[in-house]
């Protein structure tokens, strides 16, 4: 569909996001970030005079495709398909299309930010969503790593404004980038540019449930009513490999018999051949789990259905998971990291992510005491209630009219 809208005179106002993200089949992290807050968005009424228009390489799919009064998908084609794909993309066509016709201001939910050709000028919003890469590289591999080094240090020099997901990541970017923030209008220290927009669960779908909408799921899956669940990619930066070590031993302390299995979502990633060793290694492998990418509404089952979620990363921004957790009525155990403090209060059950043997403790404590499980059920559901897509939008919205 062609779009008219950039055409546009000195009194309106057009809004470009990148849609990328958004319009991917799979979507974890930065793809249901950009989804759910474009969806949100939508909800806040826009001024006479203001358009949005969604940018996207492939045609909008499914609800992202439902646009009301003000918005349009602009598809910007680029045949090459290649891991490094969306760069290129947002490099080379949307820094043309932009060219051509320049936005009042561009909105870009995951970081990559186009080239800015000389003599066209307009205000730019990106979201740094975490600084792992740089804070525990071992985590990532050599290309990855190099890539977000790159993209990242290129958003925060060059953006007008940065969006980031938590006060923990805020503090990162300050104490890591500090000499690439320029000062805002005013000469006010570089960290009054970044402000921070808090994630949330699609509450739709992260809901409490009824066994007959649970008991269909566990049965598709082969899971009984006794079992840990993990929801992410399995990666080194998600530290897996210590909460398999760490089940293994809870099942031989529980002996023969013991209901208890591990769940573990999510698609393989970097390091994965090492905790696929040590599955196959386990006593316990026959109870372990993993059952690759699900949609949405299995995970909420799953959720909903477990004696704990756990969530023992190294490092998150924010770590979503958890919220949709808390939505679902689920007992959280995470790892002690200050995010995770500062998300999840005292929701929560921390472990340092260190060692396997406070995991088995908590497991332990869990599986054994229905009044802990309760307790943090209701402190979840309770702190759950900070978290809405509807306030991200306003105050996304908020910071894009900003710069205008």
């Amino acid at each position: 569909m062609e779009v008219n809208l950039l055409n546009n005179s000195a009194k309106s106002v057009v809004y470009a996001i990148d849609a990328w993200s958004a319009n991917q089949k799979k979507k974890t992290g930065v793809e249901m970030y950009a989804f759910q807050l474009i969806q949100a968005m939508k909800k806040h009424a826009l001024a006479e005079n203001e358009r949005v228009v969604l940018y996207s390489p492939t045609k909008l799919e499914g609800a992202l495709a439902e646009l009301p009064n003000g918005w349009e998908e602009k598809i910007v084609a680029w045949p090459t398909k290649s891991s490094w794909f969306p760069v290129g993309w947002m490099q080379a066509r949307m820094s043309f299309e932009l060219f051509q016709h320049p936005p009042s201001v561009l909105f870009v939910p995951s970081q990559g930010l186009p080239r800015q050709f000389p003599g066209v000028s307009y205000p730019i919003l990106t979201t740094v969503h975490d600084l792992g890469f740089l804070r525990a590289p071992n985590l990532y591999d050599s290309a990855s790593r190099k890539r977000l080094s790159k993209l990242t240090k290129r958003s925060v020099k060059n953006a007008s404004h940065l969006i980031t997901v938590s006060e923990f990541s805020k503090s990162e970017i300050v104490s890591l980038y500090s000499q690439s923030l320029p000062p805002a209008k005013g000469g006010v220290g570089g960290g009054s540019r970044i402000s921070t927009t808090y994630l949330a669960a699609d509450t739709s779908i992260y809901k409490r449930l009824s066994r007959e909408e649970i008991e269909p799921v566990l049965q598709r899956h082969r899971i009984g009513k006794h079992f840990f669940l993990y929801v992410g990619r399995l990666d080194q930066k998600k530290n897996v490999e210590t909460l398999i070590r760490a089940f293994d031993q809870f099942k031989l302390d529980r002996g023969v018999g013991d209901p208890y299995e591990l769940v573990l979502v999510g698609e393989p990633g970097f390091g994965f051949a090492s905790m696929k060793n040590w599955i196959d290694h386990s006593t316990a492998k026959d109870q372990i789990h993993t059952l690759g990418y699900l949609e949405d509404a299995d995970v909420a089952a799953l959720m909903n259905a477990a004696t704990a979620f756990v969530f023992p990363s190294w490092y998150e921004g924010f770590g979503i998971p958890n919220v949709e957790a808390m939505s679902s009525g689920t007992p959280l155990l995470v790892s002690d990291i200050p995010v995770h403090r500062e998300i999840l209060g005292d929701a929560a059950m921390f472990v340092t992510p260190s060692e396997p043997e406070p995991w088995v403790h908590a497991m332990k404590q869990l599986a054994e005491d229905a009044l802990l499980r309760e307790q943090l059920i209701t402190k979840g559901s309770i702190r759950s209630n900070l978290f809405d897509w509807n306030k991200t939008a306003m105050q996304t919205w908020e910071v894009l009219r900003s710069l205008i």
